[in-house]
């Protein structure tokens, strides 16, 4: 499900509608951009105007692709739930479509409510979710998995004291009734909040010039001094990337994480180990013995099926082509972080085995530590439907990108 969320422009006060999965604030008053700078997303629907002490309830939402890995190969399912964080049994076990069907707004420290404290964790409800799904399905523990692209945030119900009653703050139903002279809340209550929405200007640290960005950009690019930019700590920190030169005039630029990884648990040091234990189908060259091995996976969101499949594909070419420091002209927004990224290794070498068998049984056992991390922009040409990498072979729907914005 999509949530449409509400929140004022610093600079004109226009009130601006966002997307759950916006990174960028654009106002369409005054055309002033501005990063949302966040860690765990809360947000509140809204409640009836009605006498009495309003208690806001958090409920955990979990959305995501989740990898799976079985004995028989990588299986994959997009999750979307919520539930409730805090154990009180009159509440209703998920919040249904209200978030979805309603505006919200970012939660704030307002003196005039009460906000609840979560009893339960993210893990616990990721696991949870994970649970519900495998007892339909009927399927058994995975030996690995993995979330990616996942958005976690709590969302709080409007509860609405009246009296000794307990209302829906949404609807004003009645949904308990608190016994005499005592108050179950005070002791769930949160001591101190510093919600606030912090937003940072889209303007490069190095140069002042205007950054170029998606409204689901993680990364931001500038153009004037060539460099690359994402929030952290409230704060841009500079992100190293490179250009691969197109082969041709008309080529556009999709961006892919490159991953230098230590393994530990399995013999992975060079391209040439990586041929033997996937038992792909190529003729191993002596050069390859020695040549440095990195991990590829797309940058921006896209079907799971798909990110198996291009990530595999890229991390057996091995690109050696070199690139420039030059900011490219790219038709999809970096959406994943690195750190993201870096999840996918374990899955990567199970979707590109061709011998199942080989890696598998050795996933649980297998460490992996992230040495580096490097954005790079592969060229692509235009063939009408698809977007074409001819040097790694790898061949991109244009509807699969536009599809996977709303992931």
């Amino acid at each position: 499900m999509n949530l449409t969320l509400l929140q004022q422009c610093p600079q004109c006060g226009g009130e601006v509608e966002l997307a759950e999965t916006d990174r960028v604030l654009t106002c369409p008053f005054c055309g002033v951009r501005n990063i949302l700078a966040r860690g765990t997303a809360r947000f509140i629907l809204p409640h009836l105007q009605h006498p009495g002490r309003l208690i806001h309830v958090p409920y955990l939402r979990c959305k995501g692709a989740v990898f799976s890995c079985h004995p028989n190969g990588v299986a994959h399912h997009l999750v979307d739930t919520t539930m409730a964080a805090v154990a009180l049994n009159f509440l209703p076990p998920t919040l249904g479509y209200r978030p979805q069907t309603m505006k919200m707004r970012y939660a704030s420290d307002n003196l005039d409510t009460t906000y609840l404290k979560s009893s339960l964790s993210i893990s616990q409800a990721i696991a949870r979710a994970d649970g519900r799904r495998r007892e339909i399905s009927g399927s058994s523990l995975p030996l690995h998995q993995e979330w990616l692209g996942e958005t976690i945030s709590r969302i709080y119900l409007p509860l609405l004291i009246h009296g000794d009653k307990v209302l829906d703050g949404v609807t004003g139903d009645p949904l308990a009734t608190q016994p005499d002279s005592v108050d179950i809340f005070t002791a769930l209550a949160l001591p101190s909040l510093n919600w606030q929405v912090k937003l940072l200007p889209t303007i490069c640290p190095n140069c002042g010039g205007d950054l170029h960005c998606e409204q689901e950009s993680v990364v931001l690019l500038c153009g004037h001094c060539d460099r690359a930019w994402q929030e952290s700590g409230q704060r841009l920190t500079g992100v190293p990337f490179e250009t691969v030169p197109a082969k041709g005039p008309d080529a556009i630029h999709l961006p892919f994480w490159r991953l230098e990884v230590e393994l530990k648990g399995i013999a992975l040091r060079s391209l040439a180990d990586f041929i033997r234990l996937t038992n792909i189908p190529r003729v191993i060259q002596p050069h390859w013995e020695d040549m440095e091995m990195f991990f590829y996976c797309p940058a921006f969101k896209i079907r799971p099926k798909l990110f198996l499949r291009i990530a595999s594909q890229l991390t057996a070419a091995q690109l050696q082509a070199a690139g420039r420091t030059i900011t490219p002209i790219t038709s999809a927004a970096v959406a994943l972080e690195a750190t993201e990224a870096a999840q996918s290794i374990k899955l990567i070498l199970a979707a590109s085995a061709i011998a199942k068998r080989n890696i598998l049984p050795l996933l649980p056992d297998i460490s992996t530590t992230i040495v580096s991390t490097k954005l790079l922009f592969l060229p692509f040409f235009d063939n009408g439907y698809e977007l074409c990498q001819e040097e790694m072979k790898v061949v991109i729907s244009k509807q699969a990108l536009k599809l996977g914005k709303k992931l």
